[in-house]
């Protein structure tokens, strides 16, 4: 048989060289891949944002199913809200004990991460003392020791045993109704009450939610809903169910701050369309 060429010895076969990327090539590639992550990082971040407030929601589902198993075992009577965070002997009866700040390292306040006093309240026995429920997932402002372990607050007219809800109204009476047992909430609609919210991080401090009912600029903030859900804030209602809702109000949804020892700088402001939905969910006159 005859040697081919490339079978003699010392001669190498004729291979083309393969060849590489041009600096031009690689930039266009690069280029690309910014653009398709620049394309889908919105969309991760709205799925985080949307799997947030599916956790929260699943979160006050929880929390109201505690309600309403509480009331079974007592009577009908609904978890007891005074407005106080120091649980007995110190302080009266209530459905969470523990009162939320911004503080700092000099200053820290124990109660932020206190999960014995969260689960030691009305409720905690009927979530199975999993304090993780009392958290919402967009809540992600910590105090100076780490997360906070309550986002969450209770309708200052549900279970207000103290009568601190009319006073916060300016009325030593009871001009407007309070819900001390579940065949109260017939006068309103449970699917119309709501019993639990998510309370914007600046607002939160003890377990009662007050909301001023007069029909004009008077009702201003007193505490604040959160907007921590791209400008909306979470609900549980008395019949079970939960929602989101949209805020419309630009007090409403401004930033969370996050400053040690300054309060929410949203109190006292006037959000017309937010209250308003607000009031006709929070209790009626009596």
């Amino acid at each position: 048989m005859p040697i081919q060429p490339h079978d003699k010895p010392g001669c190498a076969p004729n291979v083309k060289p393969t060849p590489g990327f041009t600096l031009i090539e690689l930039l266009v590639v690069i280029a690309i891949i910014a653009i398709l992550a620049a394309m889908l990082l919105p969309v991760l971040g709205q799925a985080k944002l949307k799997a947030q407030g599916i956790y929260c929601l699943n979160n006050l589902k929880q929390l109201q199913v505690a309600v309403t198993m509480y009331t079974d075992d007592n009577r009908q009577k609904l978890p007891d809200n005074p407005g106080t965070f120091y649980p007995p002997p110190a302080g009266p009866l209530n459905w969470v004990y523990g009162k939320m700040t911004w503080d700092s390292a000099l200053g820290a306040n124990p109660q932020n991460t206190n999960t014995a006093w969260l689960t030691s309240g009305e409720v905690g026995p009927y979530v199975a003392k999993n304090p993780g429920v009392y958290k919402c997932p967009a809540d992600l402002y910590p105090g100076a020791r780490g997360p906070r372990v309550r986002s969450y607050s209770m309708n200052g007219f549900v279970g207000d045993v103290a009568n601190v809800a009319n006073w916060i109204n300016g009325q030593a009476t009871h001009a407007w109704k309070r819900f001390l047992k579940t065949g109260d909430v017939a006068s309103l609609g449970a699917s119309k009450l709501w019993v639990l919210l998510d309370e914007c991080p600046d607002s939160i401090n003890d377990g009662l939610f007050s909301v001023r009912m007069q029909p004009d600029a008077t009702a201003r903030w007193t505490d604040v809903p959160a907007a921590t859900h791209n400008g909306a804030g979470g609900f549980s209602f008395a019949d079970g169910h939960a929602e989101i809702k949209k805020w419309l109000d630009g007090n409403t949804l401004a930033p969370v701050r996050h400053r040690v020892g300054m309060g929410c700088p949203d109190n006292e402001q006037y959000s017309p369309d937010d209250i308003a939905w607000l009031q006709q969910r929070t209790t009626r006159a009596q």
